[in-house]
This record gives structure tokens, sequence and C-alpha cells, in this order.
């Protein structure tokens, strides 16, 4: 098994096992793989057909969000041992929006108003959402080693949306400072674009020449 560790001044994980810096775009990957483990289909039958009640499944989705919300924040900070107060209480500001909003939608089941590919649908867009939490901890990852230019990347295997702004907008702007707030605060995952949580985009960061 891989030995890491996190590298501050790079804002990396370093394979001690073979002596290389892990691209944080294979921790990305590995991430996406993290939440495309979810048992979407097998909840979303499950409470369509009745053989989950209601309130199992709102139980069972609140676990899962908070566990993929807290595994995404510690793969994006560095790992549990780089985790401030600061940073729980960031992640627990993500997880509780999550929750206000399934209560909702758990109501929306309860009066047979949504269909199964309908639950479906919305509950990957939830654990789709614990994306936020990685680029929320990225983001600061990155401030500490020092990267003050950042761009919106597209994940080349999902659709993307247009808008104001649209992930096609904000990928369009290319490299810009950090300090300039270039994607006016959002930030993939949140949910405030077009396509809410299903284009898989991310963040990207580097040092600008000096």
């Amino acid at each position: 098994m891989a030995k890491w560790r996190w590298l501050k001044r790079l804002g990396r994980f370093w394979n001690e096992t073979v002596g290389k810096v892990v691209p944080r775009l294979q921790v990305r990957r590995w991430a996406d793989r993290s939440m495309d483990a979810a048992p979407v289909a097998e909840w979303a039958e499950g409470v369509a057909s009745g053989r989950l009640t209601v309130a199992d499944w709102e139980a069972r989705m609140r676990a899962e969000i908070k566990k993929e919300a807290l595994r995404q924040y510690i793969a994006g900070r560095g790992g549990l041992d780089k985790m401030t107060a600061k940073d729980f209480g960031s992640i627990g500001g993500v997880i509780g929006e999550q929750y206000k909003y399934l209560n909702k939608f758990a109501r929306e089941i309860a009066d047979g108003k949504l269909s199964e590919g309908q639950i479906r649908r919305r509950m990957e867009m939830y654990v789709n959402s614990t994306r936020e939490a990685y680029e929320r901890a990225a983001a600061r990852a990155a401030k500490e080693a020092g990267e003050d230019e950042v761009r919106w990347v597209l994940d080349p295997g999902a659709e993307h949306c247009t808008g104001d702004p649209g992930c096609t907008e904000l990928a369009a702007l290319g490299w810009r400072k950090v300090a300039d707030d270039p994607f006016k605060g959002h930030v993939p995952g949140d949910g405030k674009t077009p396509c809410k949580t299903s284009c898989r985009c991310h963040r990207e960061w580097r040092r600008s020449k000096k």
C-alpha cells in the first residue's frame, strides 16, 4: 500500500512509496470514483417500490452526504491531520445546506410526486454536490501553497451548461488572479450554475510568473 504525505509548499500529495508527487487531477479522479460509488440506483428503487420507507431513505441519504462531503473535503485539504476547526466549520456548512434541500426532497417522495427515474437523478445531484467540499478545501490548500491564479476546467466526459454564468462561460475566462474573484463566488458543485451539480467541473491553481 502506498504511503502518502502532504507537501504544503506544493499543495500536493507525495507518494513516498514511489517518490513522486501525486497530480491533483489524479486525486480528483479518485474523488469522482468515490462519489460514483454511492448506491443511488439501489436506494432509488427501494424507496420508489416501498421496500424502503421514506424515513429510512432520508436517513441513508443524510449519512451518505455527510460521509462523502467529509471524504471530499479531506482529500482536497491534504489529509485528516491538516483539518482545522475552520475546516470542520466549512464542511459543516456545506452538509447543513444539503440537509435543508433533502428534507424537501423527502416530502416530495412521500407525496408521490416523483418517479423512480426522477428520484435517482436528483439523488445523483445530491451526491455530486459534495464536489463543492473538495473544491473549497483545495482552494485553501492552493492559497497556502502560494498559488495565486485559477481557472475553471470542464470535464471532457460531461455536458456543460451556458448561462449567466454557465460552466462554458466560466471556463472561457482562462487563467485569472484568485484575488479578482473571477468566478464571482461560484464553486463547482455548489448548484449555482444552470446545470446545478451535473457538469463535474473542477478548478486548477498555479503560481503566477513573476
